[in-house]
């Protein structure tokens, strides 16, 4: 594990605000970097698949076969980030991610939606070394603010580029405008990814071992990730409830925000991309001005408090029917991405040991994974058989059955891992 002494005493308050570890910085940066362009196209991509020709109820069929082969990519991240190291899964995979943008670009048929979201799902098996890295190279004492700082970096791109997707749209067409989003989002990740490659360090080495087959990795994989799981503490197990029951609420709503916003409250693209223009500036103001408040409050009140925010946030979708409405719910949806995001990885890092990060990091994204793919399809037959509201009005219960479980941590003890 990499280490690094706090610029503290010889920076300014805003160089001390925003320092990060040097592998930290890496991937917060770079990750910023190909954000520019992703934030382009990705909160437009289920509108997309419509106008490539998707019919509406099969939306959520597409999102959950993506979600069931992240789930397969997410088996295998967590065994092979704690028997490879960090640094070569992350960057063998981020440039799968990348390809998988350029070739939204080429496809001309709902059919062909197929191979750049396989390609895009695959990428995520670097997802559980990218969190494992980051929690290796963050001082415990700093994770708060450490994580805060990411998060706000990375949203800062979601300030004012969605508004540019939107524009793209609105001059292009949905189709044109969204595969010249797409174009830029595999430009910027070409540059981001190529100084990540040139410049990211290991921070977790393991012995050579033999090389094995794709099955026994995903068997492995799974049978090491249930027995680190079991073998860790109540507070990781029930955060992974709470991660699960989300997952279901997410699942209900995710594939189908857009597609709500554009084609049943008729509000046109740009203003929509407005809406999640304001919800990124929030974000950003959040997490760079609260990090004093969570850290006053402690990470486990600071979740309780996002996890009540969630719920409340799809009540005020619901009943949303004008902008100003849904400026309200972007807003409330910031302060519980904002609260959340340093808050809950705080929470993980403290409780799992560093040996076994990869593994358990795994499985809070398989979990979640897996219980949104049925949700997702349930959402398509919801949205276009019973009523487009359907779905977001379903997600408030799951999400509040999560603000429950964080409610029951109380006041249980964790040691500190580093």
């Amino acid at each position: 594990m990499t280490s690094a002494t706090s610029p503290r005493s010889s920076g300014g308050k805003l160089r001390a605000l925003f320092y990060l570890p040097r592998n930290a910085w890496m991937l917060t940066s770079t990750s910023a970097v190909w954000s520019v362009g992703a934030a382009m196209a990705s909160p437009y991509q289920t509108l997309y698949f419509v106008a490539l020709g998707t019919a509406p109820q099969y939306v959520g069929a597409l999102v959950a076969y993506g979600t069931a082969v992240t789930i397969l990519a997410l088996l295998i991240g967590g065994y092979i980030a704690d028997n490879w190291g960090r640094r070569r899964v992350i960057i063998i995979f981020s440039w799968i991610s990348v390809i998988s943008s350029f070739l939204y670009v080429v496809i001309d048929s709902p059919i062909l939606i197929i191979v750049p979201l396989t390609f895009g799902s695959l990428a995520s098996v670097y997802t559980p070394a990218f969190n494992s890295l980051m929690m290796d190279s963050i001082e415990p004492s700093d994770r708060i603010r450490g994580f805060s700082v990411f998060n706000a970096i990375n949203t800062i791109p979601s300030m004012f580029v969605p508004t540019v997707g939107g524009l793209l749209m609105y001059h292009f067409g949905i189709l044109n405008g969204i595969k010249i989003a797409y174009v830029l989002s595999g430009t910027f990740g070409v540059i981001g990814v190529t100084i990540r490659t040139a410049k990211l360090g290991e921070t977790y080495f393991v012995k050579p071992k033999e090389e094995k087959s794709f099955l026994h990795y995903i068997k492995s994989s799974l049978v090491n990730g249930i027995k680190a799981t079991s073998r860790s503490g109540s507070i990781v197990k029930k955060l992974l409830v709470y991660v699960t029951l989300a997952g279901i609420g997410t699942g209900l709503t995710a594939p189908y925000v857009s597609i709500y916003v554009v084609d049943n409250l008729k509000i046109n693209p740009i203003d929509y991309s407005l809406v999640v223009d304001l919800a990124g500036a929030v974000t950003v103001a959040l997490l760079l001005g609260i990090i004093f408040l969570i850290q006053r409050l402690g990470a486990r009140k600071s979740v309780l408090v996002a996890s009540v925010a969630s719920p409340l946030s799809n009540v005020m979708f619901t009943q949303a029917k004008t902008m100003d409405e849904l400026l309200e719910w972007g807003v409330t949806g910031a302060v519980a991405t904002a609260l959340q995001a340093p808050s809950l990885g705080t929470m993980q890092a403290e409780a799992i040991p560093i040996e076994d990060r990869g593994k358990i990091l795994a499985m809070f994204s398989i979990l979640p994974a897996m219980v949104s793919l049925p949700s997702q399809v349930g959402a398509g037959v919801l949205y276009t058989s019973v009523s487009p509201v359907t779905p977001f009005l379903l997600s408030i219960l799951p999400f509040s059955l999560g603000a429950f479980i964080l409610y029951t941590i109380g006041h249980e003890k964790n040691g500190k891992r580093k």
